[in-house]
Protein backbone atom coordinates (compact mmCIF):
# COMPACT_ATOMS: atom_id res chain seq x y z
CA UNK A 1 0.00 0.00 0.00
CA UNK A 2 1.33 3.42 -0.96
CA UNK A 3 0.62 5.93 1.78
CA UNK A 4 -1.11 8.99 0.42
CA UNK A 5 -0.57 12.45 1.83
CA UNK A 6 -3.31 13.87 4.04
CA UNK A 7 -3.55 16.92 1.77
CA UNK A 8 -4.21 14.63 -1.19
CA UNK A 9 -6.94 12.79 0.73
CA UNK A 10 -8.61 16.08 1.70
CA UNK A 11 -8.58 17.09 -1.96
CA UNK A 12 -10.28 13.79 -2.86
CA UNK A 13 -12.96 14.45 -0.22
CA UNK A 14 -13.62 17.97 -1.55
CA UNK A 15 -14.13 16.67 -5.08
CA UNK A 16 -16.08 13.52 -4.30
CA UNK A 17 -19.64 13.41 -5.61
CA UNK A 18 -20.81 10.37 -3.61
CA UNK A 19 -19.73 9.27 -0.15
CA UNK A 20 -20.08 5.53 -0.85
CA UNK A 21 -17.96 5.72 -3.99
CA UNK A 22 -15.34 7.82 -2.21
CA UNK A 23 -15.12 5.30 0.65
CA UNK A 24 -14.76 2.41 -1.80
CA UNK A 25 -12.08 4.18 -3.84
CA UNK A 26 -10.11 5.29 -0.80
CA UNK A 27 -10.43 2.17 1.38
CA UNK A 28 -6.77 1.22 0.93
CA UNK A 29 -5.61 4.70 2.01
CA UNK A 30 -7.16 4.58 5.48
CA UNK A 31 -5.07 3.48 8.44
CA UNK A 32 -6.77 0.76 10.42
CA UNK A 33 -4.89 -1.07 13.10
CA UNK A 34 -6.08 -3.89 15.26
CA UNK A 35 -5.43 -2.74 18.85
CA UNK A 36 -3.49 -5.93 19.63
CA UNK A 37 -1.20 -5.30 16.64
CA UNK A 38 -0.61 -1.72 17.72
CA UNK A 39 0.10 -2.77 21.31
CA UNK A 40 2.66 -5.28 20.04
CA UNK A 41 4.26 -2.53 17.95
CA UNK A 42 4.48 -0.25 20.99
CA UNK A 43 6.05 -3.02 23.10
CA UNK A 44 8.90 -3.12 20.57
CA UNK A 45 9.22 0.65 20.25
CA UNK A 46 9.08 1.43 23.99
CA UNK A 47 11.17 -1.57 25.13
CA UNK A 48 8.77 -2.53 27.91
CA UNK A 49 7.05 -5.75 28.90
CA UNK A 50 3.34 -6.46 28.81
CA UNK A 51 3.32 -6.90 32.58
CA UNK A 52 4.95 -3.47 33.09
CA UNK A 53 2.36 -1.79 30.89
CA UNK A 54 -0.55 -3.62 32.50
CA UNK A 55 0.67 -2.75 36.00
CA UNK A 56 1.24 0.94 35.13
CA UNK A 57 -2.18 1.08 33.43
CA UNK A 58 -3.77 -0.27 36.61
CA UNK A 59 -5.50 -3.07 34.70
CA UNK A 60 -6.41 -6.52 35.90
CA UNK A 61 -3.69 -8.82 34.49
CA UNK A 62 -6.14 -11.29 32.95
CA UNK A 63 -7.95 -8.54 31.03
CA UNK A 64 -4.73 -6.72 30.14
CA UNK A 65 -3.23 -9.84 28.58
CA UNK A 66 -6.46 -10.43 26.64
CA UNK A 67 -6.02 -6.96 25.09
CA UNK A 68 -2.45 -7.80 24.07
CA UNK A 69 -3.49 -11.22 22.72
CA UNK A 70 -6.39 -9.76 20.72
CA UNK A 71 -9.00 -11.80 22.60
CA UNK A 72 -10.71 -8.61 23.76
CA UNK A 73 -10.87 -5.15 22.23
CA UNK A 74 -10.15 -2.37 24.72
CA UNK A 75 -12.62 0.49 24.78
CA UNK A 76 -11.43 4.10 24.53
CA UNK A 77 -10.96 4.48 28.30
CA UNK A 78 -8.81 1.34 28.40
CA UNK A 79 -6.76 2.53 25.42
CA UNK A 80 -6.09 5.73 27.36
CA UNK A 81 -5.14 3.67 30.44
CA UNK A 82 -2.77 1.62 28.26
CA UNK A 83 -1.30 4.89 27.00
CA UNK A 84 -0.46 5.75 30.61
CA UNK A 85 0.96 2.25 30.99
CA UNK A 86 3.26 2.85 28.04
CA UNK A 87 4.06 6.33 29.40
CA UNK A 88 3.15 7.89 26.06
CA UNK A 89 3.33 11.58 25.32
CA UNK A 90 0.07 13.33 24.44
CA UNK A 91 0.98 13.18 20.76
CA UNK A 92 1.76 9.46 20.99
CA UNK A 93 -1.47 8.80 22.87
CA UNK A 94 -3.52 10.67 20.27
CA UNK A 95 -1.80 8.65 17.55
CA UNK A 96 -2.66 5.46 19.43
CA UNK A 97 -6.29 6.55 19.73
CA UNK A 98 -6.51 7.40 16.02
CA UNK A 99 -4.80 4.19 14.90
CA UNK A 100 -7.16 2.06 16.99
CA UNK A 101 -10.30 3.84 15.79
CA UNK A 102 -11.06 6.18 18.68
CA UNK A 103 -11.41 9.96 18.95
CA UNK A 104 -8.34 11.88 20.10
CA UNK A 105 -8.19 13.64 23.43
CA UNK A 106 -9.68 17.12 23.48
CA UNK A 107 -9.66 19.26 26.63
CA UNK A 108 -13.32 20.25 26.36
CA UNK A 109 -14.61 16.72 25.65
CA UNK A 110 -14.71 14.29 28.56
Amino acid sequence: MVERATKELFNEIKHASEADQFMTNMATSFIRTNPAEYLAELIQIKHVTKSQVIRRANLTPSIGYQYFDGKRRPNRARIIALGFGFQLTLTELNTMLKRTGYAVLYAKDE
